[in-house]
């Protein structure tokens, strides 16, 4: 009789078993996500949708585009209750890069992205006519390697997020 096919003496099936421990172990989860479109994300996040003359600060069709790739990038199997919530800040953090790269700087989008950037501590210092300051971005700093998930503050957040989710690194066997 071969070990996958053994039953343990409290009627289990030892090969579930030992799939169950690998796939727990390995941190690596597998699903399928319920629906999830513009409407959503912009009940979360508003100043991404339309403005007082109905116009999509963000062009539905890109924010279409985040959305498929986050349904790819961030499953509920991993985030459970949170999911929306990792949904909409992978979204409005690739909305808001996207604002970066088209915006003109006197347009209501400034606004987003103004409020979207990250932003970190400024220290100065002045002795007499001599000044200096210096820019400490330090919530960034505690993400290392997570690249350009620390230039907006929904990056951040949700970098933050994954890192709680994710309890540590991955093993595949």
């Amino acid at each position: 009789m071969s070990i996958g096919s053994t039953i343990s003496p409290y009627g289990q099936n030892i090969d579930a078993r030992v799939e169950q421990l690998k796939a727990t172990a390995s941190n690596i989860v597998s699903g399928t996500n319920p629906s999830y479109v513009v409407a959503d994300f912009v009940s979360l996040y508003p100043q991404f949708g339309p403005d007082v003359n109905d116009k999509y600060v963000v062009p539905e069709t890109i924010l279409q585009v985040f959305i498929d790739l986050a349904n790819v990038c961030i499953l509920q199997a991993r985030y459970k209750s949170s999911w929306q919530l990792c949904m909409g800040l992978f979204v409005a953090h690739w909305a808001t890069m996207w604002l970066q790269s088209t915006a003109d700087a006197g347009s209501p989008a400034a606004k987003v992205i103004a409020i979207g950037q990250a932003k970190g501590l400024r220290v100065s210092k002045s002795v007499g006519p001599i000044s200096t300051s210096i820019d400490y971005n330090t919530v960034a700093q505690d993400l290392d390697g997570w690249a350009a998930w620390k230039l907006t503050t929904f990056g951040q957040q949700l970098a933050t997020m994954a890192k709680m989710f994710g309890k540590g690194g991955m093993m595949i066997w």
